[in-house]
């Protein structure tokens, strides 16, 4: 490519003018604080690479939360499930006594004591006989109880609330198989009464 004579002159103008032109000492100083910072921003560790291995830590974080929060609760279907399971098993009762007491003192493996519940007041409702059974995979006490007003035998549960079983569990009922389950807590137990 070939220049005119008359680019020569203008680029020789330009060289000197922009040679006679000088940033101060406060344009240096501004400029050197500015490469200084985008030097620090580059060399800090929140590069692409570190923010996206941010970002997967807080989404792992989250996925474990809420796994621990809904994972852990408990089924309460499979523990109807199993309620209603052992209630039309109908299995012999290991002893037979209308006192919460006696079947207390005989269903020692329990880690719990059988209490008599609120919900089936004497009045209305006595006790038969108790035996083991199993709630969950552990111990548990499979009771049977007569309703006085109808004269119909139930099958009453009592177990320590499962692990992820929250305290102060609504009063619930479920239709499992053809078997009415109510479920509560009362005094740190899982109470459950199947019909």
């Amino acid at each position: 490519m070939t220049y005119s004579k008359n680019q020569d002159p203008l680029k020789s103008q330009l060289t000197k003018h922009y040679d006679a032109k000088s940033l101060s000492v406060t344009q240096v100083n501004a400029l050197n604080e500015l490469q200084e910072k985008v030097t620090k921003k580059q060399s800090a560790p929140r590069s692409q690479a570190h923010r996206t291995g941010m970002a997967l830590a807080a989404m792992l974080m989250l996925a474990v939360s809420v796994w621990t929060l809904w994972g852990d609760r408990h089924d309460y279907g499979a523990i109807s499930a199993e309620i209603a399971y052992n209630h039309n098993s109908q299995m012999q009762m290991e002893i037979l006594s209308d006192s919460f007491a006696d079947i207390d003192t005989y269903l020692n493996r329990l880690d719990f004591s059988v209490v008599m519940p609120s919900q089936l007041p004497v009045e209305k409702w006595v006790l038969l006989g108790g035996r083991y059974c199993s709630i969950d995979g552990k111990i548990a006490a499979q009771l049977h109880v007569k309703d006085l007003d109808t004269d119909r035998v139930y099958t009453f549960y009592q177990a320590k609330l499962p692990r992820g079983v929250e305290a102060h569990v609504d009063d619930m009922v479920m239709d499992v198989d053809g078997v009415s389950v109510s479920l509560w807590e009362e005094n740190g137990l899982l109470m459950g009464l199947a019909k």
